[in-house]
């Protein structure tokens, strides 16, 4: 496995008008390597698409690449972000302005699949 960093001075504008931090984004990273280390999650992706001001992280769990979570940060006003998790046939499953209750409910469902 071969990572590498690609460097877009667009995603500092993206930054800059959302209160997606960094280190929500390391939480996130966190997490899926957490559950890739006991082989609950095959991969993940990160999309972000600075025309509609939105970031998207889908979890993986198997080869076939089916989303199974996704979480999505969506800007909605100037300085205003809403977060939602979706779950593969169940759709969304939670929403809010806060980061850390939607954070919250990934992480139940990610431990679940690591129990």
């Amino acid at each position: 496995m071969s990572f590498y960093v690609i460097d877009n001075p667009d995603f500092q504008k993206f930054k800059a008008r959302s209160g997606f931090s960094n280190a929500e984004f390391k939480q996130l990273a966190g997490l899926f390597s957490r559950a890739a280390s006991v082989k609950a999650l095959y991969d993940i992706g990160v999309d972000v698409d600075f025309d509609e001001s939105t970031c998207t992280f889908t979890y993986y769990r198997s080869r076939t690449y089916q989303p199974y979570l996704q979480f999505i940060i969506r800007r909605v006003g100037p300085k205003t972000d809403m977060y939602e998790l979706y779950k593969e046939s169940k759709g969304r499953i939670a929403k809010s302005g806060l980061f850390d209750r939607v954070f919250e409910r990934l992480e139940t469902e990610i431990e679940a699949l690591m129990g």
